[in-house]
């Protein structure tokens, strides 16, 4: 079947007029909604920061390890030897590329012992609560 160039000119302006006609209708049908889609919606969450305990070397901590961690990380971690925190701030500094002094280093990890460290192999390194009199 051949179709003349005058016939296809036909066909395709009623087809694209149909199509015209759709879009349209379709936008009075709903005034308010080409405006709605270029509405910004937007939500403001509440910020909490923890409060990070009081140690040496916190600052260091805050500048440093914050970058990657939130300040609850720390405190849910368990009670590790002094050994331990170094060799995770180590790990931290040469397995995933924390660009850490060695100053504070240093003072990240008296931070991590004096929150989470242990006084020894197993002890928590916290005082013992206060006994009560009988």
């Amino acid at each position: 079947m051949h179709i003349s160039r005058k016939s296809f000119i036909v066909i395709a302006v009623a087809a694209l007029t149909a199509v015209l006609s759709v879009a349209l209708a379709a936008q009075q049908a709903s005034p308010n909604s080409a405006a709605a889609s270029n509405d910004v919606h937007s939500i403001s969450l509440p910020q909490y920061s923890p409060d990070l305990p009081p140690g040496p070397g916190r600052d260091a901590f805050r500048n440093n390890c914050l970058i990657c961690h939130s300040a609850r990380y720390v405190t849910m971690q368990p009670h590790f030897s002094k050994q331990v925190w170094t060799n995770e701030v180590q790990k931290m500094i040469t397995a995933y590329g924390a660009s850490i002094a060695p100053k504070d280093k240093d003072a990240i990890v008296d931070y991590l012992v004096s929150i989470r460290g242990t006084a020894d192999a197993g002890a928590p390194a916290s005082p013992q609560a206060p006994s009560t009199p009988k």
